[in-house]
């Protein structure tokens, strides 16, 4: 049962034509499927990699979708209605996931034992290798 669950809400983005970057972001419930699916596995690449940085996984994933999320609906989409530019939109949505990356990784509370300080630039590639995940994710499964 589980099953054919999984993989109705899987298809119903493409039953739609649901994108992420085209589609109206209040026009239905594909759209919700193809950006919460996006964004969860963004989320869930981020924490991996993270993990690595020896970051604690479930704090670290809660709090990346919840920021992805705010991100997502406070920075991108309003920035990709005005200037109309995805490349400029991915570029500063990048930037904004690198900073809240680093800031987190700053909080005690995401710190497991033998954490090491969290580089920008480690941050930023973190930040880079989600977004275009997630990206062809929300591509893939809106098509």
């Amino acid at each position: 049962m589980k099953k054919w669950a999984v993989l109705i809400v899987l298809l119903c983005p493409a039953a739609v034509f649901a994108n992420p970057v085209v589609f109206d972001p209040f026009g239905g419930v594909g759209f919700l499927i193809v950006v919460g699916s996006a964004l969860g596995v963004e989320a869930v690449l981020m924490t991996i990699i993270l993990f690595f940085c020896h970051m604690d996984p479930l704090r670290t994933f809660l709090a990346l979708l919840g920021g992805n999320l705010a991100i997502y609906f406070v920075i991108f989409l309003p920035t990709l209605s005005e200037i109309d530019s995805l490349l400029i939109a991915e570029a500063l949505i990048v930037a904004a996931d690198g900073v809240y990356i680093k800031i987190l990784s700053s909080l005690e509370a995401f710190q497991i034992e033998d954490f090491k300080r969290l580089k920008w630039r480690t941050a930023f590639i973190c930040a880079a290798a989600g977004n275009m995940l997630s990206y062809y994710i929300g591509t893939i499964i809106g098509k």
